[in-house]
């Protein structure tokens, strides 16, 4: 039978199932983690795991499986899941829920592996009709940031960019400075977390699991979703304000047209603007998922592994009120026709 019609048959149901990644660098914790997840998940619910491991031989799934009487566990061994086995997230998916229809999926990747393709796939009609995305739940563990084989890795970073929920464990073997280090990084990143935590042992409160931003729904090419202004946080500087733009998945920009957007903010006064002292976006484009930035008078742009939304933010310096208005009718004017996210 096709994945797409075992699918089907196996969500028949009125609701659907929420869907976590616990995912990491390899050697981080996720497998401590979620057998602790595991082993205070509500008495009555029922819940299945999905395990993705880089080797022929599955290891972690054996480890799991005695974390909890009342769940599934499914391994798939032999590459990543987001990568080179792709099609068998779609039939590892549709084996457990026409075996027993979970309360919740975990999904644990390989560290090795880039979960961005996970996202993606789970928002193809054919899942997702069945399965809502939860939090993106990172470990990291604070050590890491001292070493060059893990920050200058893009799968490392990719794992960082793309967390609702990013939580420093080991903190117990690492140093005050290290987790301060994971603290400061952790509060400077775009988009912004849902939630910053540090723990030992895998120890995560279940209550993150259901942290993400719900999504947003679909949009015109005129709707804007969340504009605010407000003065920047953590700044002495009154004259410091700041707007916000955010659209739903569906919305795509011309990489080429907020590319040059973002040069144009070395000018004077662009778009009748003070002087704009930082700009930053992530956007879903005719390229790919890219962030965008401005600093110091340069505009730069790179693939990101972010996929939960398009944003964008600006800060300027000014001492009257801003005039916002200019600025949004640009950014607006980047969005192609809005098509289904891929």
């Amino acid at each position: 039978m096709a994945a797409g019609c075992g699918l089907a048959a196996a969500v028949n149901t009125p609701h659907t199932v929420p869907v976590n990644l616990i995912t990491g660098f390899l050697g981080v914790g996720k497998t401590t983690a979620i057998r602790r997840l595991l082993a205070d998940k509500p008495a009555d619910q029922y819940w299945a795991v999905l395990v993705n491991e880089f080797g022929e031989v599955g290891i972690d799934g054996a480890a799991i499986t005695d974390a909890s009487t009342d769940m599934a566990v499914v391994e798939v061994p032999g590459g990543c899941i987001c990568c080179t086995t792709s099609p068998m997230l779609n039939v590892s998916i549709v084996k457990l829920l026409r075996a027993r229809r979970p309360d919740r999926l975990l999904i644990e990747p390989s560290g090795l592996g880039h979960p961005a393709g996970i996202i993606d796939a789970l928002r193809k009609p054919e899942l997702a009709s069945a399965l809502t995305l939860s939090a993106v739940v990172t470990l990291v563990d604070p050590r890491q940031l001292d070493d060059s084989r893990y920050t200058l890795n893009p799968t490392w970073r990719d794992q960082i960019m793309l967390a609702d929920v990013l939580v420093a464990n080991k903190c117990d073997r690492a140093d005050a400075a290290q987790v301060d280090r994971f603290i400061a990084m952790a509060n400077g990143l775009f988009p912004p977390k849902r939630a910053i935590a540090t723990t030992t042992q895998g120890q995560i409160d279940p209550a993150l699991l259901d942290l993400a931003e719900p999504p947003l729904p679909p949009q015109t090419r005129e709707q804007r979703y969340r504009p605010k202004t407000e003065p920047v946080a953590h700044t002495p500087d009154p004259s410091m304000q700041s707007q916000g733009w955010q659209w739903s998945t569906d919305a795509l920009f011309s990489a080429e047209a907020v590319a040059a957007l973002f040069q144009s903010f070395s000018t004077t006064a662009p778009f009748g603007l003070p002087s704009v002292v930082r700009a930053k976006a992530v956007c879903r484009t005719d390229h790919g998922w890219l962030l965008f930035n401005w600093a110091y008078g340069e505009a730069s742009a790179a693939e990101v592994a972010w996929r939960q939304d398009s944003r964008a933010e600006i800060i300027a310096q000014g001492d009257t009120a801003v005039d916002w208005q200019p600025l949004e009718a640009a950014l607006h004017a980047c969005l192609q026709e809005a098509r289904p996210a891929s």
